[in-house]
């Protein structure tokens, strides 16, 4: 969370840590009252982040390996129960994790986790509450010394800028727990989950020269401003758009990529999902751990394309992932190779800043076509047990807070974080949007042949693909009230006539029926 705050506008933050399992820790906890404080007392998000971390079930929750590097409890010396800690603002979150050596069945892998990590927050960033006096006073009494955050002059305010952290902050807490719970209700279908492998000469070669061949149609990625996967906040991505030659693209993944995936995985026939790219992420771009769509982002491939403008010492910017023996691993991934894996079920992300120059990057995926048809029903099973496996272990609640207090002489930040993302501010369209907003919908295929559905918004020059669904099938996806998407044909980015769709708060299934002549299916 401290790090989907920029620098400049980070807030301080104020965490309790309490057992769980502790019966006179739990009462003293309750006597606290803090929940309450946080609310009612205490400044608002853009001023203060509050948290609370169980130090019991924080190591009993994951199914992977607990290191050190997540051990909260150790790094922040708590030996109270509970106990208060402040933490700066100058604490970014960017823990350096400790390598443990290479792999032993793959030398080309790093192992991470282990007790000589960097800590980025170091002792002389926090203090914990000795117990004495008004906790209330203590706490703004730190927030004041610490300094003001600025504010973007994107969002113009501390009440926007609290908005917007907290979206971003509801998000990352989405994605922590998919990474926990979702793959414990999956199968593996390989050993360790990826390997790592050169790309063949042939598909290499197509990609560095359809990027040549494409680069003056190079645009910047608008993304969602609530995303926190990707660093786009304050390190833009660019974009070569293969869908430029969409054809020829699949052609080229069906060929050289399919047969490799289907062996590597014993999973065959399988159909391709997506193919896109290719991105371009620039220096200190980084990407948060996450897993991808369930439905359709089964067994997957990530490239890297290229390496441009690599400065002198630069570094390499490896992939990170949670392999299904709970091990941390990592692959500095250099230009001409790529990595299989299992992207739906496994963590994989590149959580240290780029230092290696422009990293070009291509994403393949595919399912197993047993998804449909047959046994649709099994893997629909599958998929809703993962999904509600997340959804048991996950309480949402209101946000609630004392009203922002904007400073007397703001300083605004030298970036405008939020600007050139999707993003609605309060108020705006006649609404207070004050909650997160999110849905969860259901497009279903009801025609007489292969559709596919795009999302298309007015700050975004080209549409973005959602994913494919066979007659009678259908993929879902959480999105917002008034986001707009189209069905269209397989071969074409052309919107379907009556095939236009407009997010309704109340509906959750979007169907297409009309056949290719126009008229409606029985």
């Amino acid at each position: 969370i401290q790090i989907d705050s920029p620098d400049e506008i980070r807030p301080p933050s104020v965490v309790l840590f309490f057992d769980s399992n502790d019966a006179q820790c739990m009462q003293d906890f309750k006597a606290l009252n803090f929940d309450n404080i946080a609310e009612t007392k205490l400044p608002s998000r853009a001023r203060l982040f509050t948290g609370r971390y169980d130090t019991y079930s924080a190591p009993r929750r994951p199914w992977y390996e607990f290191t050190p590097e997540m051990d909260l409890k150790k790094r922040f010396n708590i030996n109270k129960c509970p106990e208060i800690v402040f933490a700066s603002r100058k604490c970014d979150g960017r823990t350096i994790w400790c390598e443990k050596g290479p792999d032993a069945e793959d030398p080309r892998l790093g192992l991470l986790g282990c007790e000589n990590f960097t800590e980025s927050c170091p002792s002389e960033y926090r203090e914990s509450w000795d117990g004495k006096g008004d906790l209330v006073a203590w706490i703004k009494q730190k927030v004041d010394a610490d300094g003001e955050p600025k504010i973007s002059p994107f969002l113009g305010s501390y009440a926007e800028q609290g908005r917007w952290l907290q979206k971003r902050e509801h998000t990352t807490c989405n994605t922590y727990f998919r990474n926990i719970y979702m793959a414990q209700a999956f199968p593996a279908f390989t050993h360790r989950g990826f390997k790592a492998m050169e790309t063949p000469k042939e598909f290499q070669e197509w990609l560095l020269n359809t990027h040549k061949k494409h680069e003056h149609a190079r645009r910047t990625e608008h993304w969602d401003a609530v995303s926190t996967q990707m660093s786009f906040h304050e390190h833009p991505t660019t974009f070569i758009d293969l869908d430029r030659v969409r054809a020829e693209k699949e052609m080229m993944a069906r060929k050289y990529l399919q047969p490799i995936v289907e062996e590597w995985s014993g999973m065959k026939p399988l159909e391709l999902t997506s193919f896109y790219g290719i991105r371009e992420y620039h220096e200190n771009a980084f990407l948060r751990e996450h897993v991808d769509r369930i439905d359709t982002h089964v067994l997957s491939v990530t490239i890297t394309v290229d390496k441009r403008d690599v400065p002198e010492g630069a570094e390499p910017w490896p992939l990170q992932v949670t392999d299904w023996t709970g091990q941390q691993v990592k692959y500095d991934h250099p230009a001409g190779t790529m990595i299989l894996y299992e992207s739906s079920k496994l963590p994989h992300g590149r959580p240290t800043p780029n230092k290696g120059g422009t990293h070009l990057g291509a994403f393949v995926h595919f399912k197993p076509k047993s998804m449909h048809g047959t046994d649709a029903k099994k893997w629909d099973n599958i998929a809703n047990a993962a999904r509600d496996n997340v959804r048991k272990h996950t309480i949402h609640a209101s946000f609630r807070s004392t009203p922002p207090v904007e400073p007397k002489n703001p300083v605004f930040s030298s970036q405008k974080y939020g600007e050139g993302s999707v993003y609605q501010k309060a108020g705006e369209n006649g609404k207070a949007a004050d909650d997160d907003g999110r849905i969860s919908v259901e497009f279903k295929n009801a025609a007489d042949r292969s559709l596919q559905v795009f999302w298309y918004h007015k700050s975004q020059p080209d549409p973005v693909f959602q994913g494919k669904a066979w007659p009678g099938a259908g993929f879902t996806i959480n999105t917002f009230q008034g986001h707009t998407f189209y069905w269209a044909e397989l071969d074409s980015k052309k919107p379907l006539p009556g095939g236009k769709i407009t997010i309704d708060a109340g509906k959750r299934v979007y169907k297409y029926s009309l056949k290719k002549d126009g008229t409606e299916m029985k």
